[in-house]
């Protein structure tokens, strides 16, 4: 039974307030931007990558590729906003990212926007789910981020990269599933490859090669069922789109460019420290706790390792703190500190850099570098 008194009553009543209300004002926020923010109010509108993915699948449909000629590559300047890299670029992900979407390519865009976006809020909750959290504040904290409501209000994949990372470590030891999930995220998004070190750093050699194997297979034969148009210029797309946003995210090339480091050292700051977490994950696989830490921290080596890194990405964090922590405590309102950057990029200003990169780290230590308690709460 609950104690009765005035302090219980007012703990239930700021837990409710705080991670009940809140959350439903920021959602009903959220749905004003569903349902009457237009491309006109806004560079980044909702629905702006859903567009991507659904041009995407339309080219699939109407049997032409989703990329950019060279040509149109070498006219794409530095000082493209959003909507210009959008409309130059077309679409950035790999061909198994539009056929996947090809039958989205059939509705009208708001049709598809509408049903990408329930998508997204449903996959959210399954992850979390997934991942072994059944406190209801944490799903509180977890809708009310800001990170979470730029990714299911622009319409990206990271709500759906969440749930396959879920799925592969809920079912890690089952060799098809854990390697279908990874193989599927790796192939919507090439950062999340490093993930197949964690396979590695734990001994499970045949689904880090299936993984490789399966990733490998639906990307070239979804290049195969667009006739392989793209395919030898991709590398040359991926490096001049990282060329020209790359120091407008989270990443750390960001980071050191408004750090003022010089070219090679920023661009080298990612491989420093991205490949210095996947040791560290191949060292605290053989101890204590070794799988989950490991896993937790291969997830933000990808982040750090990308050159190019948006303000959803951070959606990702959701995984090391929900095995980690899986009710709520401290940890969690690392989550709610993204409030103080709200936005897809940094703004060309360092202490938003700093900020995402210090709670990045403080996510990193709260979970991967020390015990999982199975109780923790407040």
């Amino acid at each position: 039974m609950r104690p009765f008194g005035l302090r219980p009553a007012t703990r239930r009543t700021l837990e409710w307030l705080v991670f009940g209300a809140l959350p439903a004002m920021v959602f009903c926020w959220w749905l004003g931007f569903a349902l009457f923010e237009t491309r006109e109010d806004s560079v980044i509108y909702w629905g702006f990558d859903t567009l991507q993915y659904w041009q995407g699948g339309k080219d699939v449909l109407n049997g032409v590729s989703p990329y950019p000629s060279i040509a149109v590559l070498e006219t794409a300047g530095d000082h493209l906003d959003a909507a210009g890299i959008l409309e130059t670029f077309r679409f950035s992900y790999p061909a198994g990212a539009a056929v996947a979407f090809a039958p989205f390519g059939v509705l009208s865009f708001d049709v598809a926007a509408a049903i990408w976006g329930a998508v997204l809020i449903a996959s959210l909750f399954a992850a979390v789910w997934i991942l072994g959290v059944r406190d209801w504040r944490v799903m509180g904290v977890v809708i009310g981020s800001a990170p979470v409501i730029d990714a299911v209000r622009i319409g990206t994949l990271t709500p759906v990269l969440l749930l396959l990372l879920a799925v592969a470590w809920r079912w890690r030891d089952r060799l098809w599933v854990v390697s279908a999930a990874l193989a599927a995220a790796i192939a919507f998004k090439l950062f999340l490859l490093p993930l197949v070190i964690w396979l590695v750093a734990t001994r499970r050699w045949l689904a880090a090669g299936l993984t490789v194997g399966l990733a490998g297979a639906a990307t070239l034969g979804a290049w195969a069922a667009i006739g392989s148009d793209g395919l030898t210029d991709y590398p040359e797309y991926l490096r001049r789109l990282t060329e020209i946003v790359e120091v407008r995210g989270f990443s750390l090339v960001a980071f050191g460019v408004e750090a003022g480091l010089p070219e090679g050292a920023a661009e080298a700051l990612p491989f420093l420290v991205g490949l210095s977490l996947l040791a560290g994950a191949v060292v605290v696989a053989r101890r204590d706790d070794g799988d989950r830490r490991a896993f937790s921290i291969a997830v933000v080596a990808s982040m750090a390792l990308t050159p190019i890194v948006w303000g959803h990405y951070f959606v990702l964090l959701v995984v090391p703190l929900a095995l980690a922590r899986p009710r709520l405590a401290w940890a969690w309102g690392l989550m709610w500190v993204f409030w103080l950057i709200p936005t897809p990029g940094n703004n060309g200003e360092l202490w938003r850099i700093v900020v995402a990169v210090a709670v990045s780290g403080a996510v990193l230590a709260a979970s991967a570098f020390r015990r999982r308690r199975l109780i923790v709460s407040i």
